[in-house]
């Protein structure tokens, strides 16, 4: 009995090893479908690529024996060019010297030559000694040309067109013969032909105002070698006069004043001449009082500390010399200045504000300039203290002042 026990024990022990064995003989399982046909597309890719490697391969080699070719049996391009005309070798720069220590010159343009005048003028001199400058100054006076152009009618009405030319034949006319629309050019010769610090246009320069007058006055000024700041122009009554003109004619004040703008800007508060040491102080439309603006603008200059000259057309009167008086009796027969009993230049209280500038004891003012009466004239208007009064530019005279340091002999 106790045999058969252990029999029965070792059956299943024997059981084991003999399956165990059976399914180490038992083959491996096969892979899945899916997995071969995953396969079977990149291995035809990585045969596509062999193919194009191979097919570049034989295009590169194919075009590299082309060339090697073409090398040796094309000809040489500059077999047949001498070899005086192949491209030489680049020069090597050229050396550039220093510059010299010294600066560049450069050339300054030849001076403008101005002729000389054709017409031989009568130089009217006027010396004038001025404290405290440090050297001469020369000055041109022009007034008094009474300009005529206008020969038949335009800006000038025919009613009066005669009157005008009466004028131009015995008032705008030289002694020689040489009417004032001539005369004008040849004294825009002279100004330019000599050498001034500065030129004064003392007023009456035209005879009237006109389209014709202010184109011939314009023509002249533009041809002045002189600076703006060095010209002076004050204006008297018959250089914005429009008498000869009516309603038909369609000149009037308003255009007349536009040409005079036209022409220098004709500023009230800017007729003066300002040299830093010396001022010339003109005083525009003289035949009035000066109006607000322009008596600020000469109060100002007249308190600067420095010599001042006057400078207007209509002259002032002389309280120490009567022969004023006595050639104005007999060149226009009345008092043509301004004066207390003159009918028609009176002193009211404003001119004599004016006045008191140049009158005044302690008044920087040296020497007044004038035109107006068409006689030259020359004397004291109070102690210390000249007027000269030019004559006319249309008796071939133009002006020439020097003013010159105090003291100093002439």
């Amino acid at each position: 009995m106790p045999s058969e026990k252990k029999d029965k024990t070792k059956e299943p022990a024997a059981a084991k090893k003999a399956v165990k064995e059976k399914a180490k003989k038992k083959p491996a399982k096969e892979k899945p479908a899916k997995e071969k046909a995953e396969k079977k597309p990149v291995e035809k890719k990585r045969n596509r690529d062999r193919e194009i490697t191979i097919i570049l391969s034989a295009v590169l080699a194919a075009l590299t024996i082309a060339g090697l070719i073409l090398f040796f049996i094309m000809p040489d391009p500059y077999a047949d060019i001498p070899e005086t005309q192949q491209i030489s070798e680049v020069p090597e720069p050229e050396e550039i010297p220093e510059p010299d220590d010294e600066p560049i010159v450069i050339p300054t343009p030849p001076a403008i030559v101005y002729p000389a005048p054709a017409y031989d003028f009568i130089e009217e001199e006027v010396w004038v000694e001025a404290p405290g400058i440090k050297h001469e100054y020369t000055i041109a006076w022009v007034s008094d040309v009474h300009m005529i152009t206008d020969l038949e009618p335009g800006d000038v009405c025919e009613s009066s067109l005669e009157t005008v030319l009466n004028r131009y034949e015995t008032l705008s006319i030289t002694p020689d013969g040489i009417h004032g629309k001539d005369l004008w050019p040849m004294i825009i010769d002279y100004l330019n032909y000599r050498d001034f610090d500065a030129v004064i246009f003392g007023g009456d320069i035209l005879d009237y105002c006109s389209t014709s007058n202010m184109l011939a006055l314009e023509k002249g000024f533009s041809r002045l070698k002189y600076p703006e700041d060095r010209i002076l122009y004050i204006r008297a009554d018959h250089d914005y006069g429009v008498w000869y003109s009516d309603g038909s004619t369609g000149f009037d004040d308003y255009k007349a004043a536009d040409l005079h703008i036209a022409l220098d800007g004709d500023d009230y508060t800017r007729k003066y001449i300002d040299f830093g040491d010396l001022i010339i102080a003109g005083v525009n439309r003289s035949i009035k009082k000066p109006g607000e603006e322009q008596m600020t603008v000469l109060t100002e200059l007249y308190s600067r500390g420095v010599p001042v000259i006057a400078a207007t057309h209509v002259p002032y009167y002389s309280q120490v010399d009567p022969s004023l008086e006595e050639l104005s009796m007999l060149v226009r027969n009345r008092i043509y200045y301004w004066d207390p009993s003159s009918e028609t230049y009176g002193i009211d209280a404003d001119m004599q504000n004016y006045l008191d500038l140049i009158y005044a004891e302690d008044s920087p003012c040296v020497e007044v300039l004038a035109g107006h009466l068409h006689a030259a004239w020359e004397g004291e208007i109070r102690e210390g203290l000249e007027e000269h009064i030019f004559s006319p530019a249309f008796m071939g005279v133009i002006g020439v002042v020097h003013v010159i340091p105090e003291g100093e002999s002439h």
